[in-house]
């Protein structure tokens, strides 16, 4: 995750995304794996992992997971919630962990925090090194199709559990040319009605096209096998989607330099 994340950001995060659905996206990932997998998916790479919670759900069925993300906040929040899970605290666009995996998720649109596009080649590099032969990269991130017919706006968006309530209102700020959102976000924090947090928060985050990111995983070595809306795995993507699925497979190393 992007530099910036501190603690109020990992401490509030799981309460934010209090409804999001982990296990009907692992449902996802294992229809991914079974339908495009050439071998048995076994280990995982999870990166930008957050808090740890599709780790906890991808290990509850079977699966041993690594985890990586840039915050130290968020892997101390993964660790206590899986002990026994190897979790690292390091930057998805230049990693070395001297282990191979049969696949590498990276959820929730995290990609887009690498807003170059060096980044983008330094974390495919990477990926490509940790990843068994033939092995697949599943990424979430945004359409730029989706963006660009339906612009960013501001919203505010309350959570209300155990007498906390928050209130996060977005102020976007749209670089179409350099194919990034800029959001701000002014956070309220009360608990029984008064006044605990008051903070803001700057996430600069890229939005991507299909034939962007299919030249960057070519370029890569990687074969695109599948782009689909987020989780909808046979629907077709359009520029209704905001969010978009691509399942890559590594290709064999005498098909690349």
């Amino acid at each position: 995750m992007a530099e910036h994340f501190d603690k109020n950001y990992s401490k509030y995060y799981d309460l934010f995304n209090k409804n999001k659905d982990y296990g009907q996206e692992c449902d996802f990932l294992e229809e991914v794996f079974k339908k495009y997998s050439d071998i048995p998916i076994k280990t995982i790479l999870d990166l930008a992992c957050g808090t740890g919670l599709h780790t906890k759900e991808l290990i509850s069925r079977g699966y041993e997971l690594t985890g990586l993300d840039l915050s130290e906040e968020m892997i101390k929040i993964a660790r206590e919630r899986n002990p026994k899970t190897n979790f690292i605290v390091g930057d998805m666009k230049k990693f070395k962990i001297n282990k191979k995996f049969d696949a590498c998720i990276c959820m929730f649109s995290s990609l887009g925090y690498l807003t170059e596009n060096r980044q983008i080649e330094g974390y495919l590099k990477s990926i490509k090194e940790h990843l068994n032969p033939r092995g697949l990269l599943v990424l979430d991130v945004w359409n730029g199709l989706g963006v660009m017919r339906d612009l960013p706006i501001s919203r505010e968006k309350i959570v209300e559990v155990d007498g906390l309530k928050i209130i996060r209102k977005s102020f976007p700020d749209l670089n179409a040319k350099d194919h990034v959102n800029n959001v701000q976000f002014d956070v309220k924090v009360f608990r029984n009605g008064k006044l605990i947090d008051d903070y803001k928060e700057n996430h600069k985050v890229r939005f991507f096209f299909p034939l962007e990111l299919k030249k960057y995983l070519e370029d890569a070595g990687f074969e695109l096998v599948k782009i689909c809306p987020s989780y909808l795995i046979d629907s077709e993507l359009t520029e209704n989607n905001w969010n978009m699925i691509l399942v890559a497979k590594l290709l064999k190393q005498k098909n690349y330099n």
